[in-house]
């Protein structure tokens, strides 16, 4: 396989097999021989070794490296080490940019491929209609009845039972700087914790400094964010609209239901009790609300993604979320 068959091959693996920018980004971040390594994969050191041969040793620091930059992840079962390629361009985006020593010519074609071949894949994933990679967490305190959000629909609840808890800055934000909103805010829990504390991109946190991030984040109007499963979930985001790769293709109809999952809820606009100040409208990321010259205010449903952020922020409490998707809408 020549040099660039190895970088076009796992951009395959990442479902970018045409990508122009992708093959270039793989062999920004490995040596040809580490993109063979990556491409071998999943693998435990020893195989690794027997496969290339080298010793263990030499490969567990090729294997280091290559953690390090983000290009492998680590799975350990029952005392035994697997490397895994990054499950999709998500996870790759995000551990590359976080890589302390980036060139920046890897953040510049980062900056390329958002602007170009990304918009292909989301509207490749809404036709085929793969799940979204990621969901939207709704503000609890915006829920009318409150007892009925699911443990891991509510971003307090998934801190409660976290074993570790750790943050990192921003990727999305690290990488297009269009903003000021807070940058270490991203939250990692369990074996996302584990992960950024090992490769030195995050840092350890506490439940309550947790909590103070969400709630700093909430008054940011940042968007909270999660992996779409209702599963173990290894992460809360917390989002702008100028620079997540989720939000900013959230209002296009070509790839809005791609990568970004709504919560099950929905905005509910009582028009009685609105004053038309128009607060909701200015926070909501993705302008689902919106008002003329001061005249009532109009929301639309279909583009709506359940946050909540519009009704903490109702003087009048004439917005509140409400239960439109059943519990099975979040997959397994």
């Amino acid at each position: 396989m020549g040099l660039q068959d190895i970088y076009r091959e796992l951009s395959k693996k990442l479902l970018m097999e045409h990508s122009a920018v992708l093959p270039r980004i793989w062999e920004t971040v490995c040596s040809e021989d580490e993109a063979k390594i990556v491409n071998a994969l999943p693998a435990t050191a020893q195989e690794l070794a027997g496969r290339f041969g080298t010793t263990g040793d030499d490969m567990l620091a090729t294997l280091g490296g290559l953690f390090h930059k983000g290009a492998v992840f680590e799975a350990v079962k029952d005392g035994v080490t697997t490397y895994r390629m990054p499950r999709h361009i998500i996870q790759f985006h995000d551990a590359t940019i976080l890589w302390k020593e980036a060139p920046q010519e890897l953040m510049d074609l980062w900056m390329e491929f958002e602007e170009t071949d990304y918009p292909m894949l989301l509207e490749l994933v809404t036709q085929i209609k793969m799940p979204s990679f990621m969901r939207v967490i709704p503000i609890g305190e915006s829920i009318t009845p409150r007892n009925q959000v699911l443990a891991h629909e509510d971003a307090l609840g998934m801190l409660e039972g976290a074993r570790v808890i750790a943050v990192t800055d921003c990727a999305c934000r690290t990488l297009l700087r269009r903003c000021d909103h807070p940058l270490e805010v991203c939250i990692q829990i369990n074996r996302g914790a584990e992960y950024a504390i090992k490769r030195g991109t995050g840092r350890r946190i506490d439940a309550a400094e947790a909590r103070e991030i969400l709630e700093t984040s909430r008054k940011a109007g940042l968007v909270h964010m999660t992996e779409n499963t209702a599963g173990r979930s290894n992460v809360i985001c917390n989002c702008c609209s100028c620079c997540c790769e989720m939000l900013r293709f959230a209002t296009d109809e070509k790839t809005r239901r791609a990568v970004l999952s709504p919560s099950r809820y929905q905005a509910h606009l009582d028009k009685e009790a609105c004053t038309a100040c128009g607060l909701c409208a200015d926070i909501c990321p993705v302008k689902a609300l919106g008002s003329e010259n001061g005249d009532a205010v109009l929301l639309d449903v279909d583009v709506c993604i359940g946050c909540g952020l519009c009704a903490t922020v109702c003087p009048v409490g004439a917005v509140t979320l409400v239960e439109v998707r059943p519990p099975d809408f979040i997959p397994a």
